[in-house]
């Protein structure tokens, strides 16, 4: 008996002792495994296709060829991965898609694409058509959500409920969407600053995952402030000021109350200028609230389609 306590004790021990190799020199394993859960809870599976010879990264629904679809665009800077945790609730009701923009995630920074939000209208429409998707739902959060809303104008018969999440796209004062990163971040206390601007209450990372988050952040800084937020500025539908009146698709503004990146007075001239939309808050929530009070946003997807339908 003592020698069978022994051997558990070892391998506890050695079960232990991986997994702070891993916590402290691998991390992202520990974020692909926690994104892997989300995927597995949300019934998605990772997939690939190649659109114009440009290999494209994405998460679908499995066997859910029977639901409506509902397309997931995430921000500039981040990937797939962000609507993730909103999928568990979603996923029994949709087909959901959750691709990779151009330049980002898994896709390749390649250069002399159309990084503008024009040229990523363009790209998710060569997506969805590629996989078939030809009429679904959209939602989409900062620059994924000014994708989306110009998605909305430039293919508005490919739209039935249009979602607009802390959206960026409209400017209406000298306030600055689109700021890029600036210096590289040095330590956890300018990550959380950098965070700050994003969640509503900063979430207390471990080191090991800080030091990745920093890795992950610093990498695609020259990508993001030389290629990327030129291409938006300089490119057609940086501003949708005088464009959104043209989207038909009922519309739901949803916006974390608490945001400082894109102003509220956005919000409202979304809700004021789209002709089918209303404007829902999110209290306790900031710039990214999927990220924050993701069944919250899921519940509320959920029930501004089920009501427009």
């Amino acid at each position: 008996m003592k020698k069978i306590f022994k051997i558990i004790g070892g391998l506890v021990l050695t079960l232990l002792v991986i997994g702070a190799i891993i916590f402290f020199f691998f991390p992202k394993v520990l974020v692909d495994q926690a994104n892997a859960s989300y995927a597995r809870a949300g019934n998605l599976e990772k997939k690939t296709i190649s659109v114009n010879d440009y290999k494209v990264h994405y998460y679908e629904t499995k066997n859910a060829d029977d639901k409506p679809n509902l397309v997931l665009l995430h921000g500039m800077g981040d990937d797939k991965s962000s609507f993730l945790q909103t999928t568990k609730l979603l996923s029994e009701n949709y087909h959901l898609i959750l691709p990779d923009l151009a330049g980002h995630g898994e896709n390749e920074r390649k250069q002399g694409l159309d990084y503008s939000i024009n040229g990523q209208a363009t790209f998710l429409k060569s997506f969805l058509k590629k996989i078939d998707v030809n009429k679904f739902n959209l939602i989409g959060n900062s620059m994924g959500g000014h994708t989306a809303a110009s998605y909305a104008i430039k293919y508005p018969n490919d739209i039935t409920h249009l979602i607009l999440l802390n959206a960026a796209g409209i400017k209406l004062d000298e306030h600055v969407v689109y700021g890029g990163f600036g210096k590289e971040i040095e330590n956890k206390e300018e990550l959380d600053a950098v965070l700050k601007r994003v969640f509503y209450k900063v979430p207390d990372l471990p080191g090991p995952i800080a030091n990745y988050m920093i890795e992950q952040i610093n990498n695609s800084k020259d990508f993001v402030d030389g290629t990327l937020i030129p291409a938006i500025k300089n490119g057609e539908y940086f501003n949708l000021k005088n464009n959104v009146q043209n989207i038909k698709a009922p519309t739901l503004v949803l916006w974390g109350k608490h945001d400082d990146v894109v102003k509220f007075n956005v919000a409202e001239y979304y809700r004021d200028s789209i002709p089918n939309s209303e404007l829902k808050l999110i209290e306790n929530a900031s710039h990214s609230p999927q990220l924050e009070v993701p069944e919250l946003v899921a519940k509320e997807v959920k029930k501004f389609i089920e009501s427009r339908n």
